[in-house]
């Protein structure tokens, strides 16, 4: 066990005097070669996930210094130019561990930290405040803003008995929060829970990544008796990494199995990971789910990260396509060929951030954060640029600061892209599919409220070509078959305008439509 990694925080205390406070009790249950130990001293849960000989994480990370309350959330604001132009360390904050991130809109995001605190800012990540600072034993893995109001955190408390879990809400943008939902797994087993994301206002999923299980509510999840539970690995194998929540109700979960659900997680089947140490973080592409990547990684000797890409929804993963210096976290892909990835190992305060052209074929470092990054957000800015933020911490022996990185990729120069952000838009527009197409493409959208909505084409002069759609549309999503007609090869912009707010994406005409 590397207690002098786990332990950082206990630095103040002689070892032969932290040797005689160490009293741990130790659970081990077997998933083949993959293990959870858990572990308690002075009343602070520890729980170690090993592959074989390997340890693959530690959680958490992060402990309450003995020599004061942990109760002290400073601000610390960097907005330094980092080596690579795209990105930028937009904040810090010394003594906590980032651990997610949810951004309403362009504007308005949350990051939740271990030691219990939620950050907020109002202006893309530029500042920040904190919202909620309720120190240890609160520990806070998952975040997702429904609005820029509504905003669901799911973690643990880590005094708790180890089978409960932790959901608190706020509908004020943080200015007040719920008490603890506390939801207690049906099993002897770690209860904590992991990443959080709603669907719609009712229809929500927490990962109980531990344990292997997902909780599922249809009416709003607003307190204990509204959360279902159910296993997603029958050997209740923990899964690591971000999950994929798509839109249509498919969900994609890896660890030690790819879990799947096709019903808001309301079930779900389990198969093989893609890597036989195990497997962290995923993404499919939300009109094609026969491609998706996943990463993974150890923390053990030989330190390392890896990603294997499927292309046929899972069922068969490619060899590792890119060996890093330290695990994979967190991955997001725009379309087929465009996508990011980010990772690292907290305790050596390392980490990066990685992107790829070709499809996962092959990786270039954006950045070097040297910090470990563990999720990893976007928007649509305007026109044919997105915005980006990654979270993640240091953990060394420079002790532990959250990291937040932001970078807008992508520019247009056409001159009429542009999205504007009221409220909680909640209007998404998806990459059309396939891309380039050559006669007939797939575009899905989602719209949160009826109302005047058009759908239209433009090219790269900003001369309106096509319309879609252009009348009173209902709530809700739809899928929409476009057909280029005589429309000549090249590359254009479809554009949606639904309650003010605008989205708009690229797309390319490759071919001639057959004579």
């Amino acid at each position: 066990m590397k207690y002098l990694q786990l332990f950082r925080h206990f630095r103040p205390i002689s070892l032969l005097l932290f040797c005689a406070l160490l009293i741990f009790t130790r659970t081990i249950d077997a998933y083949g070669q993959h293990t959870i130990d858990i572990q308690e001293s002075n009343g602070v849960k520890i729980v170690k996930l090993k592959s074989g000989l390997n340890d693959v994480a530690s959680i958490p990370v992060s402990f309450p210094d003995f020599l004061n309350s942990g109760n002290s959330d400073p601000l610390e604001s960097s907005d330094g130019i980092l080596p690579n132009p795209d990105w930028t360390l937009k904040f810090t904050a010394a003594g906590k561990v980032f651990k997610d991130i949810s951004f309403v809109d362009g504007q308005i995001g949350y990051i939740v930290t271990e030691l219990g605190s939620v950050y907020k800012s109002t202006n893309g990540g530029d500042n920040w405040s904190s919202v909620l600072n309720l120190g240890f034993p609160y520990y806070w893995y998952g975040v997702d803003a429904l609005s820029a109001d509504t905003v669901v955190i799911s973690g643990f408390n880590n005094q708790a008995a180890i089978t409960n879990g932790v959901v608190k809400w706020t509908f004020d943008g943080g200015t007040t929060w719920s008490p603890d939902i506390n939801l207690i797994i049906p099993v002897t087993a770690v209860g904590w829970l992991d990443r959080i994301h709603f669907f719609n206002a009712d229809t929500g999923i927490v990962i109980n990544s531990f344990s292997g299980g997902c909780w599922y509510t249809n009416n709003g999840g607003k307190d204990v008796a509204s959360w279902s539970y159910v296993p997603v690995n029958p050997d209740m194998a923990w899964f690591a990494g971000n999950i994929d929540a798509q839109p249509s109700g498919r969900v994609f979960a890896t660890g030690v199995h790819l879990g799947f659900s096709a019903d808001f997680g309301s079930s779900w089947v389990s198969g093989p990971c893609a890597d036989v140490v195990f497997d962290g973080g995923i993404d499919f592409l939300d009109l094609n789910n026969n491609l998706g990547w996943t990463g993974g990684g150890q923390i053990s000797s030989p330190v390392a990260g890896w990603i294997c890409r499927t292309t046929d929804g899972g069922l068969s993963w490619s060899p590792r396509l890119n060996t890093f210096p330290y695990p994979i976290r967190a991955l997001h892909f725009l379309d087929e060929t465009k996508g990011w990835a980010v990772g690292g190992n907290l305790y050596e305060e390392a980490g990066g951030i990685y992107s790829t052209s070709d499809g996962g074929l092959t990786w270039t470092q954006e950045i070097s954060t040297t910090a470990e990054m563990f999720s990893i957000e976007c928007k649509t800015a305007t026109g044919d640029s997105t915005d980006f933020w990654c979270v993640g911490s240091t953990g060394g022996g420079a002790g532990y600061t959250g990291k937040l990185f932001t970078a807008r990729i992508g520019e247009t120069s056409t001159g009429l892209h542009h999205n504007t952000f009221v409220g909680n838009s909640g209007i998404t527009l998806l990459q059309n599919y396939p891309n380039p197409f050559s006669q007939t493409t797939t575009i899905a959208f989602t719209i949160p409220y009826s109302g005047k909505t058009t759908l239209k084409v433009f090219d790269i002069y900003g001369k309106e070509v096509a319309i879609m759609l252009d009348g009173i549309e209902s709530q809700g999503s739809q899928t929409i078959q476009y057909d280029r007609g005589s429309l000549p090869n090249g590359i254009y912009y479809y554009q949606l305008n639904s309650g003010n707010c605008i989205r708009t994406k690229k797309m390319i005409v490759s071919k001639q439509p057959a004579e």
